[in-house]
C-alpha cells in the first residue's frame, strides 16, 4: 500500500466548529508544507509574533491540507497582502482564537496505490467488517512513532544518556561522527552533525554540561512531551491489540473503563453488574466508548483485561506509574491521558481508479487516516 507518492494524493480538510469571536479566522491550504514552517514564515514576513497565530492541530507535510489559522483582528491585513510559495490564503472571516484540540476531525480524499488487482471484493469485506464493530481499532498511526518511544523508555528508566544516544545515532550517520557522540565528544559532534535543529540543540547543551537528565529542557515543550508520549502510545496499542483477541471491539466488560457525555462534558466510570446494561446500549448508540489509559502516575487503570495487558506491558519493560514522574527531570514526565478504543468515522465512500483506489472519508480528532486505511485494505497491500 503505498499513500503518499504525491502530496496530491493525501487530501485533508479540517472540520471545525468555529463560534463567534474577536479574533481573524482564515483557512490556509498549503502544498508539501509543514503547519508550523508555514507559521514561523508568516510571523517573519509580517513580524507578528509566532505566539499570536492560533491553530487546531498539525497537518501531514507530504500532502495537500487545508486548516484555519487565527491571529488578531488587527493584523488581518498584513495578512491578505502575503504571497507564500505552495500556499494559499483565502476564507477570512470572525472567529473565536483557534487552539489545539478545538478540531471536530478531517475529511479526507485519499489514493491508495500499489493494491493488489481485483480488490474491490476485499475492501467490501473489510468494510463490512468494521461496520459489524461499528468502527475500527483506534490505534496510533507510525507517524506517532520512529524511534521516540524507545527515547520514551529510557527517559522513564532514568537512563538519560542512553536516551540522548538514541535519539542522537541516526542510522544514517558516518561511523567517525558515531563515535564523537559514543564517546562523549558532542562540541566536535556538534561540527558535522546533521542540520536537525532539535538535535543540535542538545549537543550544543552537551557540550557545555554533562547533565543528560536536563539536556532535553533546551527543546520546546511540544517537543520534549513527545517522547514519553510515544512510549505511552506504543503501550496503548499493543494492549488494544491483545484485547481484541479474546475481547470483541465493541464490547464491553465488568472492570473496563468507559467515557460518557453530558452537556459538553466527559465523563469517566469503571464497568460493574449494576451499569453493566447501560453502558452496552450507550456503546452501540455511539454515546458510551470503552476506554483506555495513556498510562501516567495519576491513570486509573481499569479492572479489566485491557488493564491486565496494560500493566504487563509496563512491569515487561521495567516501567511501573511512578515512573511517569520522571523525577531527574519532571518536565518530561505524565499524569496520563485516556482513548477510545474504538475509532469511528462517517460518510465512507470509495472508488476504483486507473492508479488505485480513492477513498473518501470523515474521522474524528486523534484519529489516524494511515490506521484506517490499513483496515479497509487489509490483505490487499
Amino acid at each position: 500500500m503505498e499513500i503518499k507518492k504525491y502530496p496530491e494524493d493525501f487530501q485533508v480538510e479540517e472540520v471545525l466548529d468555529i463560534k463567534k469571536g474577536k479574533y481573524t479566522v482564515f483557512k490556509v491550504k498549503k502544498i508539501n508544507r509543514d503547519t508550523i514552517d508555514v507559521i514561523h514564515e508568516l510571523a517573519r514576513k509580517t513580524g507578528i509574533p509566532f505566539g499570536k497565530f492560533g491553530y487546531a492541530g498539525l497537518k501531514d507535510r507530504h500532502a495537500v491540507t487545508i486548516q484555519s489559522f487565527s491571529v488578531d483582528r488587527i493584523f488581518q491585513d498584513n495578512i491578505k497582502s502575503l504571497e507564500l510559495k505552495d500556499v494559499e490564503l483565502y476564507d477570512f472571516s470572525e472567529g473565536q482564537k483557534l487552539d489545539i484540540g478545538d478540531l471536530i476531525g478531517n475529511n479526507f480524499n485519499i489514493l491508495v496505490r500499489d493494491l493488489h488487482q481485483n480488490s474491490e471484493q476485499t475492501i467490501r469485506s473489510n468494510i463490512h467488517e468494521i461496520e459489524k464493530y461499528s468502527g475500527f481499532p483506534n490505534l496510533f498511526g507510525e507517524q506517532r512513532f520512529g524511534g521516540n518511544e524507545e527515547v520514551g523508555l529510557n527517559l522513564l528508566k532514568g537512563d538519560f544518556k542512553a536516551a540522548v544516544e538514541k535519539l542522537l545515532l541516526k542510522d544514517n550517520l558516518d561511523k567517525e561522527l558515531a563515535d564523537l557522540i559514543k564517546d562523549g565528544k558532542y562540541g566536535q559532534a556538534l561540527e558535522t552533525y546533521p542540520k536537525l535543529r532539535n538535535e543540535r540543540q542538545i549537543l550544543e547543551y552537551l557540550s557545555k554540561s554533562s547533565e543528560y537528565s536536563k539536556s532535553f529542557v533546551v527543546l520546546p515543550p511540544s517537543t520534549s512531551s513527545l517522547f514519553v508520549h510515544a512510549y505511552q502510545a506504543k503501550i496503548f496499542n499493543e494492549a488494544v491489540v491483545e484485547r481484541i483477541k479474546e475481547v470483541p471491539l465493541n464490547e464491553v466488560e465488568i472492570g473496563d473503563l468507559v467515557s460518557m457525555e453530558k452537556g459538553g462534558n466527559y465523563y469517566r466510570t469503571q464497568v460493574n453488574k449494576a451499569n453493566i446494561i447501560r453502558v452496552k446500549e450507550g456503546i452501540n448508540t455511539g454515546s458510551i466508548n470503552v476506554i483506555a489509559p495513556l498510562i501516567g502516575y495519576s491513570s486509573l487503570v481499569p479492572k479489566s483485561l485491557l488493564g491486565k495487558i496494560s500493566v504487563e506491558l509496563l512491569e515487561k519493560d521495567g516501567i511501573t506509574k511512578e515512573s511517569f514522574r520522571v523525577r531527574e527531570a519532571p518536565f518530561l514526565g505524565s499524569n496520563g491521558a485516556y482513548r477510545n478504543i474504538l475509532g469511528r468515522y462517517k460518510d465512507l465512500s470509495y472508488k476504483i481508479e486507473e492508479e488505485g483506489v480513492r477513498f473518501k472519508f470523515f474521522l474524528y480528532k486523534g484519529e489516524y487516516a494511515t490506521v484506517f486505511l490499513k483496515y479497509l485494505t487489509s490483505s490487499l497491500s
